[in-house]
């Protein structure tokens, strides 16, 4: 009897019976909740479903027919309450333009529904919370009951259902059957945390602040962070412009060529509106809805937070040094900005009543993309944002400011900006095929009267990580937790930093602004540059160098975790290389062999392949060129003072080729000397030049020299800088 009256008022919903609640809009119950072979669909009944003027709600048996009782706290929901709040955020979105009013749209037929998760038992459906529609009739989402208290999670997911909405309407013909971008299927993550923190400003998040690339692209790792991008183009173009992004779009466009396409800007123009955007975040200088001091307080927190700390690397840009007592800088290819990615990078003055000199050189060479934006940013004492230095566009320029005395730090932002267009060729220019896929533009810096982060007065370098008591270690200088255990024969740098209960022995060395936390690390392991190491054990011989994040991994052997990879629960060891943007974030793994610079993809579970391939396999060879770095001058000469052609530079192998210039006579001394002038090498070229000489670098220490071609008369007839990586 009970099957049979559940079967008739299933019919008259079918039939378009409405509830109680409202005639406009009807219940619309999803076809797998009709079933009643699911979990679902055997306990759906009315008295467990709740309704309000544009959202249905369905729960299960767990919490029974008056949820807002149940004992387990974590479960307990008030049904009226949530649709308050779902009401609420419709009328919101409503006023923000992205509820269609057209008289054919679906939504004008049904109501949103709304499904509870881990309310149907030990085998019903257990989640957080994720939306998108049901049987392509009606937006939906399915959420944890706890997930409904503040009402951020629940407009995120509303905003999944209006997006499905666009294609279940048909909103943009130029779309076709496809709900989301060809090129960047993720941005429906960005959008949705925009329209969280639109309706919630005090919402806003700075979770992740890898932004050397632009977070509208298919990378999964940062999407839901590069909502601050739309808070930007909501100050300044208007409310409207963000759902014109995703209502707008043609094919083979990403956001930012429909931005640019819709408001008619030159490339020369959108590279400075991009600009204005990407200082901006130095300090968080966002004053509409408040949202600027919600950054910057979230900013503060998660520095210094447990769940945050591990980013600590990555809030702001390290260059690498080319020669530090010169205070000569520049941004490796793995951090360097791409397409309308930036750095910031504070400056430390030595005496801030001067002038700060930057000479600024974008190194060209690499790509015939390259172009840059850049300019001083202030913040003042309190950390809110001071002001703006000029905007500069040369590849080559000195450019100078000097501190007010309300201001306290100093950064210099850059931006890549590209001379012709932002390349969105999703076969290849495409962050899920990997950092060398992607253009990139790199820059140098030569420095007077300041020091870049990371070569600052190390007790300056990001203080709240020293939290605990702890002590700078004999060999090296820098910061040990008392809780730590570290040998006198490991090398710490002054800049680095032991954490936590870590257990570093033998040879390892910790150098670089490097932070190692909780770790076990012996053998000759060597954490270098601006890396950090989280958890796990590193023995043998084991590199992890560049910015890259390693938690909770097992590295033995000669493994190599290298560029801005993310790499968790894994065990690599033998000549393993993981570089570029890699993520290797799985349940667990194991790889020794092979070098690999595509995404993962996390949610698929998805492992390395761990095959025979290595830098010259076709998804490892990079599009960009390598950088050259000549003494050249930022003034209006741009002559390079130099002839030789040396391979591979930077020198990564045994052996060096050196191509002597036109003009060059036989017999002459190839000389490579050090920074401090001192001759490390020195070859005879044969009297007669028929072709490149070969050098015998392999035990040649890394670092910066000065290739010299001497005449015999002993003066220097050309010359080249040299980087040994």
């Amino acid at each position: 009897m009970k099957a049979l009256s559940i079967s008739c008022l299933l019919a008259l919903i079918l039939l378009g019976a409405s509830a109680t609640v409202s005639a406009q809009k009807r219940a619309y119950v999803p076809a797998y909740i009709r079933d009643t072979s699911t979990v679902e669909g055997r306990q759906f009944s009315w008295d467990k479903t709740a309704q309000s003027r544009n959202f249905f709600m369905i729960w299960g048996d767990s919490v029974g027919t008056d949820p807002s009782k149940f004992t387990a706290e974590d479960l307990r929901f008030d049904p009226k309450q949530v649709l308050d709040t779902m009401e609420y955020i419709y009328a919101r979105c409503d006023e923000m333009g992205m509820i269609n009013r057209s008289p054919d749209s679906k939504a004008n037929l049904y109501k949103y529904v709304i499904v509870m998760y881990n309310t149907y038992g030990s085998k019903g459906p257990q989640g957080w919370a994720n939306g998108w529609a049901v049987d392509d009739s009606i937006g939906a989402f399915w959420v944890h009951p706890s997930a409904t208290r503040d009402g951020g999670v629940i407009a995120h997911e509303f905003t999944h259902s209006l997006q499905a909405m666009f294609h279940i309407d048909n909103q943009n013909s130029a779309r076709g059957d496809k709900a989301i971008y060809d090129n960047d299927g993720l941005f429906y993550e960005t959008h949705a945390n925009f329209v969280r923190n639109a309706i919630y400003p005090q919402a806003v998040t700075s979770d992740i602040d890898a932004h050397h690339y632009l977070m509208l692209e298919p990378d999964w790792k940062f999407n839901y962070e590069g909502y601050h991008f739309l808070l930007y183009v909501h100050s300044t173009l208007g409310l409207d412009m963000v759902s014109r992004l995703w209502t707008e779009w043609r094919p083979l466009e990403y956001p930012l060529q429909t931005l640019r396409r819709l408001n008619g800007m030159s490339q020369a123009d959108f590279n400075d509106y991009m600009f204005d955007y990407a200082r901006r975040a130095a300090s968080w200088n966002y004053p509409k809805n408040n949202w600027g001091q919600y950054l910057r307080e979230s900013r503060r927190l998660r520095m210094s937070a447990d769940w945050g700390r591990i980013w600590a690397q990555r809030t702001f840009d390290v260059l690498r040094a080319i020669d530090t007592a010169a205070r000569r800088f520049y941004s490796a290819p793995y951090n360097a900005p791409q397409d309308y990615g930036y750095n910031v990078v504070p400056l430390y003055p030595d005496d801030a009543s001067k002038p700060v000199v930057v000479d600024f050189i974008g190194h060209t060479e690499v790509n015939d993309h390259a172009g840059w934006r850049y300019g001083f940013v202030t913040e003042k004492a309190d950390g809110t944002p001071g002001r703006f230095g000029q905007m500069y566009r040369d590849d080559r320029r000195r450019i100078e400011l000097t501190l007010n005395a309300d201001e306290k730090r100093l950064f210099l932002v850059v931006l890549g900006a590209p001379v012709d267009s932002m390349h969105a060729d999703p076969e290849v220019h495409n962050t899920w095929n990997g950092n060398p896929k992607r253009f990139h533009y790199p820059y140098e810096i030569r420095l007077a009267n300041a020091m870049p982060e990371g070569f600052q007065d190390p007790k300056m370098l990001r203080p709240q990580l020293r939290s605990a008591p702890g002590t700078y270690h004999p060999n090296g200088g820098g910061w040990v937790d008392n809780r730590s255990k570290v040998d006198a024969s490991v090398w710490v740098g002054p800049h680095a930093m032991v954490l936590g209960t870590s257990v570093v022995t033998g040879m390892a060395r910790i150098d670089g602004c490097a932070v190692v936390e909780n770790a076990t690390i012996g053998g000759f392991a060597q954490v270098l540059d601006n890396a950090m190491v989280r958890g796990g054990t590193m023995v043998d011989s084991p590199i992890v160098r560049d910015q890259c994040l390693a938690e909770n991994n097992t590295l033995t052997g000669r493994a190599v975790l290298g560029g801005c990879s993310i790499v968790q629960n894994y065990k690599l060891g033998g000549n393993v290389v993981i570089d570029g943007d890699l993520v290797v974030y799985n349940d667990q793994g194991e790889c020794n062999t092979g070098e690999y610079h595509v995404l993962t993809q996390y949610y698929r579970n998805e492992l390395l392949p761990c095959g025979q391939r290595d830098a010259k396999h076709p998804e490892n060879v990079s599009v960009n060129r390598p950088i050259r770095f000549d003494l050249v001058s930022v003034e209006a000469d741009r002559s390079v003072a130099s002839g030789i052609d040396v391979s591979p530079h930077p020198s990564v192998g045994d052996a060096l080729h050196v191509r002597l210039p036109e003009g060059g006579e036989g017999g002459m001394l190839i000389e490579l000397v050090d920074l401090f002038g001192r001759t490390i090498l020195a070859k005879n070229a044969p009297q007669t030049l028929s072709g490149p000489i070969q050098l015998d670098v392999r035990d040649l220490p890394s670092g910066w020299y000065v290739m010299r071609l001497m005449s015999r008369s002993g003066t220097c007839f050309a010359q080249r800088s040299l980087l040994r990586q």
